[in-house]
């Protein structure tokens, strides 16, 4: 992923965990959109390995 793709992703989860806080529920798919977030925040080396994967189920949905 190209560092824009990364600034994407980031403020898309960041939206995502926003509603989450103000909504008060929590489901799986919403922990691990911020999950994810985290991660890509801190691009570890773990996480360039699940935004590699994210990147690669994206495609499949494009």
């Amino acid at each position: 992923m190209t560092q824009d793709q990364i600034y994407g992703t980031v403020v898309f989860t960041g939206i995502i965990v926003f509603m989450l806080v103000r909504s008060g529920e929590v489901r799986w798919w919403q922990a691990f959109s911020a999950a994810l977030m985290g991660f890509c925040l801190s691009l570890t080396p773990v996480g360039s390995m699940i935004i590699w994967a994210f990147s690669l189920v994206a495609r499949l949905f494009a």
